[in-house]
């Protein structure tokens, strides 16, 4: 029972992983402006893209203090 338990939520982890890829890899990232008010972690957790997001946020690191 255990080790059908696992197939299936193996099974489901990889359909998960490969539906957000497609998704990913069909989609073109969006320039977000970086400035104080679209680094705040609220306006990060807004961007729905995670590539987008990851850039939004490294972008947002390197902004000055």
């Amino acid at each position: 029972m255990q080790t059908k338990f696992n197939w299936i939520l193996l099974a489901c982890a990889t359909a998960a992983l490969v539906v957000t890829g497609y998704k990913e890899i069909n989609r073109k990232p969006q320039a977000y402006t970086v400035n104080s008010a679209s680094c705040t972690p609220d306006a990060i957790k807004q961007i729905d893209s995670i590539t987008e997001r990851a850039i939004q946020s490294s972008k947002c690191a390197q902004l000055p203090k």
